[in-house]
């Protein structure tokens, strides 16, 4: 891994998880301080962060992104058309063991009440559903967004009900592409997105 890729993966971090706040000025100074390298791979790594859309460059200052509630909606209202659209080339080929691993990983992290293993078996799963028929731009598309979808799973966090709800809309999801009933598991998908839209809406409507 390059000095850069470094870099921005420790930042991309920081800023998914909420170490570094929205808004938060960040210093150039202290973050190679820090990270213990040069400006050059830190000055580029948050270029790379600014075209993910996680902080905004104004002058010398580098600022998190805020995160809104115009921007939560924007985001998900296009991940739902894309992963919709993802399902509807996918379904078919998704493999009954692939399913029946991710309901052992979905229960398993539920069950252990461990949220960091739960968002990464959420973040695979719907990442088979999206890569797996291969369509580069398509993935392309979702790299755009991820940075912003990692964020939001993480306000999920502070909601102490939402990991049981999701465990039991992912299940249904799980349950129609077995069946293969794509417009059960369009309907599925799509509230499944709907809910953690509205989760981290109350999150930003209660911190705001």
């Amino acid at each position: 891994m390059s000095r850069k890729d470094e870099a921005y993966e420790y930042l991309r971090n920081k800023i998914v998880i909420n170490d570094f706040h929205p808004n938060q000025v960040l210093s150039e100074n202290k973050l190679t301080d820090e990270l213990n390298m040069s400006r050059t791979p830190v000055r580029e790594a948050l270029k790379e962060l600014e075209s993910d859309g996680l902080v905004s460059l104004s002058g010398r200052e580098t600022i998190v992104a805020p995160l809104t509630e115009q921007d939560v909606q924007e985001v998900y209202e296009l991940r739902s058309l894309l992963e919709s659209y993802a399902l509807r080339q996918s379904i078919n080929l998704i493999p009954e063991e692939r399913l029946a691993e991710f309901e052992k990983a979905f229960n398993d992290a539920y069950h252990a009440g461990d949220w960091d293993a739960y968002l990464k078996v959420d973040t695979a799963f719907h990442a088979l559903i999206t890569h797996l028929a291969g369509h580069k731009r398509l993935q392309q598309f979702l790299k755009i967004l991820g940075s912003q979808t990692e964020r939001t799973r993480h306000v999920n966090s502070n909601n102490p009900n939402r990991m049981e709800r999701s465990i039991n809309e992912h299940m249904e999801i799980i349950k129609w592409i077995r069946l293969r009933n794509l417009d059960e598991a369009e309907k599925a998908l799509a509230y499944h997105l709907q809910q953690v839209y509205e989760s981290v809406r109350s999150y930003l409507n209660y911190v705001n």
